[in-house]
């Protein structure tokens, strides 16, 4: 018998041979996906539960393959600065405590969640906070509540070493210094600790930066890239980070065992015509968020990437200082940045922009015969969109250019991750979504207290939003 059947709908599978059934239908048993087609070939077995889809999408669930822990609960702080990483490492380093970690995993993998994101990874911070396990332990703890699919991990923060941290039990504090070694040990520690649970936590290793260290000699940026790696490789995980312009030709030249599928570079701006060739030559993945800062300091040269062969996804990069987890917005934004600078509306098509938000991405993180297309054996994790809306209207024979080009977060109605409905009708069904905000308010009250009235105020500065262009500065 099939647990779930969700018939005469608009299916939209993502799969090797880019079907579309419309009508058709995705019947689910257990936790796969048992059938996927146009409804003549619907297949004669009960269901213990029938969805009728008339007027619903069924898609594979996104994949939001890159973001931030922690950054839930500073949006739009300090977003004025110019110096807003240090404010975000000051905050994550200084005043926070394990239930912070906590309150924003669980309001994160919410927003995901109602975004249409049933996978999701999350770095410890901004620079990865690396100094605790109990830390990454309140994470998942809090994501996984939800329901979702979560990747994070530990791994070497950004110089300068040694990085001066505090513990935070209720009004009081210790202080220490962390330094590389103690970020290998936990990084361990953790990988040891955390993988496997409901098969939806992974751990993974999650240094902040792959390539030359500021500030640094070569040598100790090659030994630490070396560590991390090896790390990774001895665990049969991934490898996830941020790299820039330099970077590559550095672990090319130094460490080049560091340039691999399992290895994921988020950002990649600056690069030269030799690194676009080496990612290619590699199989190192791209990650590019299209509203990120990064790309507006300096371009990711995606369509030469592209052009090479090299492999990318697109991800949200997090929620802060002035994002969202709305991969739908970030589809949209990658088609026009990108067209625009190749001065060509026919690039970034529809069906490859989708593409990078789910198979791209499941392969990206090793899941690509897991998750990231609606096909026979694949885990059921899958969403629905209500398209019975003026934005969406009239579906017609395009819906994918219609969803790709007019559809939201917000039009997700219902999501589920190996087979369990974690959504339903907007209603998100494993967790109780105003302890979740209410967990948010209480831990943002706390981290205001300690920041106290003066940081505050500077980090909330409202200076210059109607003028022409306004710096403000800590």
């Amino acid at each position: 018998m099939l647990d779930l059947l969700i018939r005469d709908a608009a299916v939209i599978p993502v799969d090797p041979q880019h079907h579309f059934f419309s009508p058709g239908f995705v019947a689910v048993r257990g936790r796969e996906i048992a059938a996927v087609g146009p409804m003549e070939a619907l297949p004669d077995e009960p269901a213990r539960r029938v969805i009728d889809g008339s007027g619903l999408a069924v898609l594979p669930g996104l994949i939001d393959a890159h973001g931030h822990a922690g950054h839930c609960l500073i949006r739009t702080l300090g977003e004025q600065s110019i110096h807003w990483i240090a404010m975000a490492n000051e905050i994550y380093e200084q005043f926070t405590d394990d239930f912070f970690w906590y309150a924003d995993g669980a309001l994160a993998a919410a927003e995901r969640l109602k975004f249409g994101i049933t996978t999701g990874v999350s770095m410890m911070g901004s620079s990865s906070r690396c100094d605790r396990v109990e830390l990454l332990a309140a994470h998942f703890d809090g994501s996984i509540k939800t329901g979702i699919r979560q990747f994070a991990g530990l791994g070497c923060s950004a110089p300068p070493w040694p990085r001066t941290v505090r513990h935070w039990e209720g009004d009081s504090f210790r202080e220490y210094s962390v330094v590389p070694q103690d970020a290998i040990t936990n990084a361990r520690r953790a990988l040891e600790q955390f993988n496997g649970r409901n098969g939806r936590q992974f751990c993974i290793v999650a240094p902040s930066t792959m390539g030359r260290k500021a500030g640094m000699s070569d040598d100790f940026s090659a030994g630490e890239n070396r560590a991390m790696i090896a790390l990774a490789r001895e665990f049969g995980v991934i490898l996830h980070t941020h790299a820039y312009g330099g970077d590559i030709e550095f672990l090319y030249q130094t460490t080049p065992e560091a340039l691999a599928p399992d290895v994921s570079l988020t950002h990649c701006t600056g690069l030269s015509e030799r690194e676009v060739a080496i990612l290619a030559e590699t199989g190192a993945w791209v990650f590019h968020g299209p509203t990120t800062r990064s790309v507006i300091r300096k371009r990711c040269p995606v369509y030469e990437l592209l052009r090479a062969g090299a492999r990318m996804a697109i991800v949200s990069d997090g929620t802060a200082p002035d994002r969202s987890f709305d991969l739908w917005r970030e589809m949209k934004v990658f088609q026009v940045i990108h067209r625009g600078h190749e001065g060509n509306t026919m690039l970034a098509p529809p069906g490859l922009v989708l593409e990078m938000c789910t198979i791209r991405a499941a392969e990206a993180l090793g899941l690509g015969a897991v998750t990231g297309s609606l096909e026979p054996g694949k885990r059921a994790d899958l969403i629905t969109v209500d398209l019975r809306q003026p934005h969406l209207a009239p579906a017609g024979p395009m819906l994918l250019q219609r969803l790709v080009y007019h559809a939201q977060g917000q039009d997700v109605r219902d999501v589920w991750v190996d087979g369990e409905p974690v959504m339903e009708n907007r209603r998100l069904t494993c967790c109780d979504e105003g302890r979740i905000l209410a967990d948010a308010d209480a831990a943002f009250a706390t981290l205001a207290q300690r920041l106290g009235p003066e940081r505050m105020e500077r980090f909330t500065r409202n200076d210059g939003l109607y003028s022409l262009c306004a710096v403000s500065a800590f």
